[in-house]
């Protein structure tokens, strides 16, 4: 049943209450990810705003704070709803926060200045799912001011949700690789800075494992732009595989662990895709290595972590491994000489028998 209805006799507190029960309905619709639900959440949220709005906030900081919710969490469902109109009204709630959270008095309450950094940053969501240019780059602006009232946080020493700027810098990987033009060396030091944030707790912590798996994403994304754009810079690009490649590695390894612990199924979706990253750069620029990477991740002999059963990895991996042979087979008389053929007869037989060992390992598991 609906809440009832307010009427102007009704205290403030007695409004509040009802705009609570809306406020309380439009959450658990959001809470249950049903699309088909989005709709009747906008409705409840949009319910509990025109209560709040009756509400006297400029004399209240505590109904100002919550006419705030109201606000952020109509953007949040416009965003999801995701049309061009929707997302317009997005950004127009989130606007109408930052209005509100701008004018409740920052010293007092860390909570304050945590959703102010939140309403920007799903400002920059709204804005970045708007997909144009200059939508975008309003999108990074956006994540910059979140950035800032982070900063003004720790200069007063007020305490900062420790999951906030780490999701700040990865949505600003994102938008750097869709800006126009892309800027890929910024992904690189911005994946660098999450990762720093996540490592110490990515194998305890679920949410920190996303993160740093996604930051490596990002990173590994970021350097296959940097060698597919030309001019490419040649001093720097083998270190930029080999840090790719790590990054894969890593990834692999994290989850691994996670596998054990109860792994999130959109994990495995990551996990595939990075794979194939590192088997993709290696191909194009390092097959020679193919062998040892592949090994290193599948071969438990290796010391590989890779306990659970993923044919979609072995299946992977021996589909690199055939690419790679054939390709050093093409490279070999024009690339290494004919003095250097017994080391591309060397590089061969290794990638033989990694793929002998891998399928090995594929029937075992």
């Amino acid at each position: 049943m609906p809440p009832s209805p307010v009427t102007n006799e009704d205290s403030p507190e007695d409004r509040n209450a009802v705009a609570k029960v809306w406020m309380k309905r439009g959450i658990a619709l959001l809470s249950a990810s049903n699309p088909s639900a989005l709709s009747e959440a906008l409705h409840c949220f949009e319910q509990a705003l025109e209560i709040r709005r009756t509400l006297p906030f400029e004399e209240s900081s505590w109904f100002r704070w919550l006419l705030t919710a109201c606000w952020m969490n109509r953007g949040d469902v416009l965003t999801r709803l995701g049309s061009p109109s929707d997302l317009i009204a997005a950004v127009q709630s989130f606007d109408e926060a930052i209005f509100h959270l701008q004018k409740l008095p920052q010293e007092e309450d860390s909570q304050y200045r945590g959703r102010l950094a939140l309403a920007w940053m799903n400002r920059s969501l709204a804005l970045r799912a708007q997909a144009t240019p200059e939508s975008v780059a309003a999108a990074l602006v956006s994540l910059d001011l979140a950035n800032a009232v982070i900063e003004q946080s720790v200069t007063a020493r007020l305490p900062v949700n420790p999951a906030l700027l780490p999701a700040l810098l990865l949505n600003r990987a994102a938008l750097l690789l869709e800006v126009s033009p892309p800027r890929p060396l910024e992904v690189l030091e911005v994946a660098q800075a999450v990762l720093a944030l996540c490592h110490p707790t990515e194998h305890q912590v679920l949410q920190a494992a996303e993160t740093g798996l996604k930051a490596r994403h990002a990173f590994c994304h970021a350097v296959a732009m940097l060698l597919e754009t030309p001019p490419v810079d040649t001093r720097r690009a083998d270190d930029w595989i080999m840090q790719a490649t790590d990054k894969v590695d890593e990834a692999l390894h994290l989850t691994a662990i996670w596998e054990e612990l109860g792994m999130p199924a959109h994990f495995r979706a990551l996990r595939h895709e990075l794979f194939r990253y590192g088997c993709s750069l290696l191909l194009a620029y390092q097959p020679h290595f193919m062998a040892e990477f592949l090994l290193d991740v599948l071969d438990p002999e290796q010391g590989s972590p890779m306990l659970a059963k993923a044919d979609d990895l072995y299946q992977a991996g021996l589909e690199a491994l055939d690419l790679a042979a054939a390709e050093m087979r093409r490279r070999g008389p024009l690339d290494l000489g004919l003095k250097k053929m017994d080391r591309l007869i060397d590089v061969l037989e290794s990638l033989s028998k990694a793929a002998e060992r891998i399928k090995k390992r594929s029937t075992q598991v």
